[in-house]
């Protein structure tokens, strides 16, 4: 059996296909619910009824960078929506971006986000936490200041179950601008 593929099919298939490149380049704009994005203020809701976290922007518990010290404080409140959640430093990290687009990344290292004695490794379902986040760095000429929480790293405590694709981001960025030095 033979198949005849003329110029005029060509042309079709051709035609149909790009539409199909351009239609599936905007959809990339879609937001992902596991991985909401905020600023100061909004509260955030990563994973399905995992839990609900808001950083706080009220007068004294607002982001805040004291250059002098090199101290970054951000407050949250995390209202859990499952039994034993970990609110703990693992869960978060501090994303930096120069000038120069070099991206740093704090989590897990020297210098690492700490929630001191505001942690809260076994939270009850439907407890509140107030959590209060510090990370000692140098900011200056910092373009981006992004925090992250993920509530949950392993689904059934298995090394290849894992949530650690669902999180919350918060951009302080304008909160913190006029307290963080040109480079």
């Amino acid at each position: 059996m033979s198949y005849t593929f003329s110029r005029r099919n060509f042309m079709k298939y051709t035609a149909l296909a790009a539409a199909a490149v351009a239609v599936s380049g905007s959809l990339t704009g879609c937001s992902n619910p596991n991985r909401p994005v905020g600023k100061t203020g909004d509260t955030l809701k990563p994973g399905s009824g995992i839990c609900e976290a808001t950083l706080l922007n009220s007068a004294d518990k607002k982001p805040s960078y004291i250059s002098a010290t090199h101290t970054l404080t951000c407050n949250f409140k995390i209202v859990t929506k499952i039994e034993l959640l970990e609110i703990t430093d693992s869960h978060f990290q501090v994303d930096v971006t120069t000038a120069a687009g070099t991206k740093h990344y704090y989590y897990n290292t020297t210098p690492a986000p700490s929630l001191g004695n505001t942690a809260n490794p076994k939270a009850k379902k439907n407890s509140v936490t107030e959590a209060t986040l510090t990370l000692n760095l140098d900011l200056s000429g910092a373009t981006k200041v992004a925090v992250l929480y993920t509530p949950k790293h392993g689904a059934t405590g298995e090394p290849n179950d894992s949530y650690n694709d669902i999180y919350g981001t918060w951009d302080i960025t304008d909160a913190i601008k006029d307290s963080i030095p040109t480079a």
